[in-house]
């Protein structure tokens, strides 16, 4: 159904529930359309369950106003959408409320007609969905429930924090501003007493969280991109890089065909490899990220993450028993996130 006829169907919905009684000239001459194209539409609303009427006598149409719509009216794809979520998409692992969202949609995929309910299951039936391992949000509930009512009263929260970033054990006040679902697992991001800057917390971390009466300025124009800036994943560096990178050609249509950062350019090359640059805040991340390729790729610029790569490639050649002692790991840490 295309959006002019949807939109028709409800202006004849709303015509036929106005206690106005209307006949097909009527109609039609309001919609703009002709007499066959209307006997469509009602025919449309009667396959649908809208009980309209007719009174032979005055040949006028209506609606009971007691009468209330259906919570849904979905076009074939729409449902076929909907039920894609509902049976494959609301995953258990993302938010612990998964069990709610799920009996949600589940009442909203009742009211799709039967017909169109089958033929949506026969499709979704053969879709397979799998994740990537991620963390185990059930554990976070009650964190997150606090998070998300501290950020609703703009009210601080007095939090007892692992910090793998100052080693060990700290308490801060935090006035948070977003809760996020990053990759594998759930963090509050807001500004950190403690450390007088904006900070993100893992939920996995905080042992022990508490709503305070204290309130903060709300910060309504925080934006997480702009948070993040241009780091790999997650972790802004102080120093923006260039990094230039070659892909063997075992493995560049795999890296070409993936938007990994939002600063990516890639120019195939005449062997088959692939030169992959992006512009990017810090060099931690995307080193753990390069050496998940190996020997397949070489890192061209900058010097920096050369260096860090062959110390990484040192160390793993001490760690697995070649010889000689195990080395420093690299250091390349960005500020703001715990």
């Amino acid at each position: 159904m295309n959006t002019t006829r949807t939109q028709r169907l409800i202006r004849l919905l709303q015509m036929l529930q106005s206690g106005r009684k209307y006949d097909a000239d009527a109609l039609a001459e309001d919609l703009r359309v002709s007499r066959r194209t209307l006997f469509r539409d009602l025919n449309m609303l009667e396959a649908a369950g809208v009980p309209y009427g007719y009174d032979k006598k005055t040949q006028r149409y209506s609606i009971g106003k007691d009468y209330f719509l259906p919570p849904v009216n979905l076009t074939v794809g729409e449902a076929l959408a909907l039920m894609l979520i509902t049976r494959k998409l609301t995953n258990r692992q993302v938010h612990p409320e998964y069990r709610q969202a799920i009996e949600a949609a589940m009442k909203v995929e009742a009211a799709i007609p039967p017909r169109v309910r089958r033929h949506c299951g026969s499709i979704i039936d053969n879709v397979d969905v799998e994740y990537w391992p991620i963390s185990d949000v059930e554990g976070v509930r009650s964190v997150l429930d606090t998070v998300h009512h501290a950020i609703n009263l703009k009210r601080k929260l007095a939090v007892k924090y692992d910090s793998y970033f100052d080693g060990g054990i700290i308490t801060t006040t935090l006035h948070p501003y977003r809760a996020a679902f990053i990759r594998r697992a759930w963090y509050v991001i807001g500004h950190s007493e403690r450390h007088e800057e904006t900070r993100m917390f893992k939920l996995e971390r905080i042992e022990q969280i508490n709503i305070m009466q204290e309130t903060y300025p709300p910060k309504e124009d925080f934006r997480l991109d702009e948070y993040v800036g241009n780091a790999w994943q997650m972790i802004r560096g102080e120093q923006r890089y260039h990094i230039a990178l070659r892909f063997a050609p075992m493995v560049a249509g795999n890296v070409e065909e993936v938007l990994w950062h939002k600063t990516q350019m890639t120019q195939r090359l005449p062997d088959g490899s692939l030169r992959f640059e992006v512009d990017i805040d810090g060099l931690s991340e995307i080193a753990w990220w390069i050496l998940g390729y190996g020997d397949q790729v070489e890192v061209l610029e900058p010097t920096e993450l050369r260096e860090i790569i062959a110390e990484h490639a040192r160390n793993m050649l001490a760690f697995h028993g070649t010889g000689g002692a195990r080395c420093e790991q690299p250091q390349d840490v960005g500020g703001g996130s715990e």
